[in-house]
């Protein structure tokens, strides 16, 4: 037998979690989905999970051989999902991202032809969406495919906005338009998929309270149009501490 090796990935799947509920069935059953896709695809991504903070366990059943590493975030800050996110695209290991939410699923003609595709320059591609029964959705606004070097242009997210909810992905979004890269579709015909979840038993049970953080953003718009944009970001980064606490490597049969 051979394990997959870091070389051997081309593409980082980043997805931020936090469960306070009874369990973590949402996560369990996206990476089952996503194991069952063909092995070709599957050994050249990597899953980088970022539990943060939960007060409930994150693992990942030893049935699905997938590769992942799950980093667990100590510190416990309310609404750290930019920080999360930063964590997730340093520990990606490979130049191209998909930053994305645990109830989204990206079809495996989607991801063969973002593996296919050319490492993104100064773009950041969005996706059309639809539900578990095909019907159209309004796109969502924090789901990405990028490079890592288009998402540290802009310093990442500001963690600044950390500690209360809503607009750091609207602010990372004003920031990548101050920086001068794009945001289009990567494709208009191969569609990620809203799943449907567990909100009673899991998911969480935080007050989305946006007062705070709309303040903030109205706040750092008009420095972004000064000749320094970088006055807008607070250069808050990796503002916690963290630990790696698991990690698996596809095992595959290797042919001579």
């Amino acid at each position: 037998m051979k394990s997959i090796q870091p070389a051997d990935i081309e593409l980082s799947y980043i997805m931020p979690v936090f469960f306070n509920q009874k369990n973590t069935n949402v996560l369990t059953n996206l990476l089952e989905d996503y194991s069952k896709i063909a092995p070709a695809v599957l050994k050249r991504i990597q899953f980088v999970i970022v539990d943060d903070c939960s007060p409930i366990p994150v693992t990942v059943p030893s049935h699905i051989n997938i590769n992942y590493q799950i980093y667990r975030i100590i510190s416990d800050i309310r609404w750290n999902q930019g920080g999360a996110r930063n964590l997730g695209v340093v520990k990606a290991i490979s130049p191209k991202i998909i930053l994305t939410d645990c109830d989204h699923f990206f079809p495996e003609k989607l991801l063969s032809q973002i593996l296919d595709s050319k490492i993104p320059q100064h773009t950041l591609y969005k996706f059309k969406r639809v539900d578990a029964n095909g019907n159209q959705q309004q796109s969502p606004c924090n789901i990405f495919y990028t490079s890592k070097m288009t998402f540290f242009s802009s310093l990442g997210y500001d963690e600044e906005f950390c500690g209360n909810y809503g607009y750091e992905d609207v602010m990372f979004r004003h920031f990548q338009h101050a920086m001068g890269n794009k945001i289009k579709y990567f494709t208009r015909f191969k569609k990620i998929i809203s799943n449907t979840i567990d909100r009673e038993n899991s998911y969480h049970s935080l007050v989305r309270d946006t007062t705070t953080n709309l303040a903030l953003m109205e706040a750092k718009l008009p420095l972004l149009k000064n000749k320094n944009p970088f006055q807008a970001h607070s250069r808050l980064f990796l503002n916690f501490e963290y630990q790696k606490v698991a990690e698996n490597w596809i095992q595959y049969k290797h042919e001579k």
